[in-house]
């Protein structure tokens, strides 16, 4: 998590970034084009005037209406403690260089509360408009000196903390991450819905992690699945653990309620493939030279109030300007180690790496476009699991210096917020068409779902004629043994799924 001058990696050149906001503007134009929900309305919004910015944030939410019904019919599980969006703030570091960033991320945001740590004091057009976005701006300054790669490394790891001193004790869960971290709402409340927010929660399933050995298993990189975390108590794992296709990280992760140090060291495992434990007998949190041990600030977290009651201003602020590091992400996480609190991950991702919440692609902004098409289109290869998939996303690391500017880089984040608002209400109204097509059988005579049978069963008939007089009887195969492969990967999928609770 870094929030100051120039990125390590070598930009791509201006054509590449116009290339791939290009591609993506395609895909959601054809979305677009054929989506009879966004027929009309969707083009209008987005042509909302800056002096309206306002209303376009507070217009209902499709997709959350969609899923408030689905819950109200027990499609969806409501959780233990049930949330909505209100329920919600962000906090994100940034300077002011990345202002087009951070109204990219309005998209996402949908009107939630948020509060922007900045490096310059925000002017009174800032404060303006941000009112009009439900922001709060403050002013924390850079480094000086530098503890870490970047100057802004101490306002990225205040950053929640600078929150709550602005809100109170006003909401549930914070959404902690950089400016180019974007969140997914409804993955979000879906995640959050089954922790007790008075808990002290820091969740997370991308995080950094080496031991100091130079080999595959141990040298440092983020999501790395041995990374030392609990998962939750209420997580089922019993189907996991003897699944076949199972992912058993070598550090076997314990079930806190919450996740502390004392209770990973007391868990420490001795690996098959590392000469070493992974805590020290004083249960000093990893840290460099020797290890890396982070969470990852751009793939970002959930903290809970009852985190933000347990850990004061008094004590975080001393702590982080105290510390030397690599980034603010690292700051942060020794500090809440100090203070007594680890990671917990999510659960689903512990065990299938496919299932991970946070940056589930590792910065893949346009293979997750791509895959929330198929989605849409229902083409994706691994059927219902698609779905389930980006029902367990919570961020995507966008990168904003892997763009040609900072404005393009906004640009991409309203477009896939577009995209994503798309498949959720997808989602959602088809299990709600499924429901009221039960209720309509239900309804139904024996001898009426006779003869919608009989019409199903014709049609098909009609279509492999249709196939066999364009193309012949060899096509006719080819299509046969796609279908037969279809349903192979259908019947692969579902077992999996059952290991979720999910259905396709």
């Amino acid at each position: 998590m870094h929030r100051h001058g120039h990125s390590r990696l070598n930009k791509p050149s201006k054509w590449r970034a116009v290339t791939l906001l290009g591609l993506l503007v395609v895909a959601v134009c054809s979305l677009l084009a054929v989506h009879p929900v966004l027929k009309g309305r969707t083009f209008s919004i987005l042509a909302t005037s800056s002096t309206s910015r306002a209303k376009f944030y507070s217009i209902p939410d499709d997709s959350q209406i969609a899923r408030e019904r689905a819950i109200s019919l027990n499609l969806v599980p409501a959780g233990k403690y049930p949330i909505s969006k209100y329920d919600l703030v962000s906090a994100m570091p940034s300077d002011e260089t990345h202002l087009p960033v951070v109204k990219g991320s309005r998209s996402w945001r949908k009107g939630i509360r948020t509060v922007i740590s900045t490096n310059s004091q925000p002017t009174a057009a800032v404060k303006a408009e941000g009112a009009q976005n439900n922001e709060t701006w403050v002013y924390y300054p850079d480094d000086s000196p530098a503890r870490s790669f970047y100057r802004g490394d101490s306002r990225a790891a205040l950053a929640p903390f600078l929150a709550h001193k602005e809100l109170g004790d006003t909401y549930k869960w914070i959404l902690y991450g950089d400016d180019d971290t974007q969140f997914f709402l409804d993955g979000a409340l879906r995640l959050a819905k089954d922790f007790d927010p008075d808990l002290p929660w820091f969740i997370t399933d991308n995080v950094w992690w080496s031991t100091g050995e130079h080999t595959p298993h141990s040298w440092r990189h983020h999501p790395h699945p041995d990374a030392p975390r609990c998962i939750p108590c209420h997580y089922d794992d019993s189907a996991h653990v003897v699944a076949a296709d199972a992912t058993i990280p070598s550090f076997q992760a314990i079930k806190g309620c919450p996740c502390t140090p004392e209770l990973l060291c007391a868990h420490n495992n001795h690996s098959d493939h590392m000469s070493e434990d992974w805590f020290n007998k004083y249960c000093d949190m990893p840290r460099l030279p020797y290890h890396m041990y982070s969470m990852h600030g751009g793939a970002g977290a959930l903290m809970s109030i009852g985190l933000m009651r347990k850990v004061s201003w008094d004590f975080v602020e001393p702590c982080v300007l105290k510390t030397y590091s690599t980034g603010g992400d690292t700051f942060l996480q020794i500090c809440l180690w100090e203070a007594g609190h680890a990671i917990t991950s999510p659960g689903a991702g512990f065990y299938d790496w496919q299932m991970r919440s946070f940056d589930a692609g590792s910065e893949d902004r346009m293979g997750l476009v791509d895959y929330i098409m198929r989605a849409i289109e229902g083409t994706c290869h691994d059927r219902g699991l698609c779905n389930v998939k980006l029902q367990h996303l919570v961020t995507l690391h966008v990168r904003s210096s892997a763009f040609g500017s900072k404005l393009d880089a906004g640009m991409f984040m309203k477009a896939l917020s577009v995209q994503y608002d798309v498949w959720a209400e997808n989602h959602y109204q088809r299990m709600l068409s499924e429901y009221d097509r039960q209720q309509e059988d239900a309804a139904m005579t024996d001898e009426e779902k006779q003869a919608r049978q009989a019409k199903a069963d014709a049609d098909q008939a009609a279509m492999w004629e249709s196939i066999g007089n364009c193309y012949g009887h060899a096509e006719q195969q080819v299509v046969a043994m796609e279908l037969d492969r279809r349903e192979a990967e259908a019947k692969e999928a579902e077992k999996r799924l059952q290991r979720f609770g999910a259905k396709p």
